[in-house]
């Protein structure tokens, strides 16, 4: 009977402090954060430059003190403007011009992410991935002519990252993170959306 009790007593005790921690700032929470993409592979050889045109913003709500759900969205512009070149149109024949590619993307992601140590932390160090869907706009022009496709692609994007509070139970903190984006993307010399991106922004905790 006695082992029983503390049984009861140790559970109750960890369910206390797992409530306790929980609540150590608000469960919801709201994130803005400028965003730096590199392409890779076949998405670096149709824009190659860094995309410094980028944002995003999430919301989130904790479970507990660890695990948290949430869904994101934001923005990428990548462009290249390639030296004049001759080209060749099926229809139009060759085409001597400058070429400018351009690739705009919006993704929306539901996320799940887990914080590995407690609330009450000076740096809370985390992992998370998104899952869910991206509008891609592809543009490319030479000359007068533009050959262009907007259309959705599965998008799955693991990552990690830090958040730094500002001040014990503060609830802003600084956040930055590193992610990895994948989409079966296909469309020109494109055979797939591969990129790693920098985010660095400030997530706030809703009262």
């Amino acid at each position: 009977m006695k082992k029983i009790r503390n049984w009861m007593l140790a559970i109750a005790a960890l369910l206390i402090g797992g409530s306790a921690s929980a609540q150590y700032r608000p469960p919801l929470s709201i994130d803005a954060n400028w965003s730096i993409s590199q392409p890779l592979g076949s998405l670096k050889d149709y824009a190659d430059k860094t995309s410094l045109r980028g944002w995003g913003a999430g919301v989130q709500y904790m479970l507990n003190g660890q695990l948290a759900v949430g869904l994101r969205s934001g923005y990428q512009d990548f462009y290249e403007r390639v030296p004049r070149a001759v080209y060749h149109d099926p229809t139009q024949g060759d085409v001597s011009a400058v070429q400018t590619r351009t690739l705009q993307v919006v993704p929306i992601q539901a996320t799940v992410s887990y914080t590995f140590l407690k609330q009450d932390q000076p740096v809370l160090p985390y992992a998370m991935v998104g899952v869910g869907a991206a509008h891609f706009k592809y543009e490319k022009y030479w000359g007068e002519f533009v050959e262009s496709d907007k259309s959705w692609q599965f998008l799955v994007s693991p990552e990690i990252g830090i958040n730094i509070p500002f001040g014990k139970a503060s609830p802003l903190m600084f956040n930055v993170n590193a992610r990895y984006n994948y989409a079966p993307y296909k469309l020109g010399e494109i055979t797939s959306f591969n990129t790693i991106q920098g985010n660095i922004g400030l997530k706030l905790h809703l009262n």
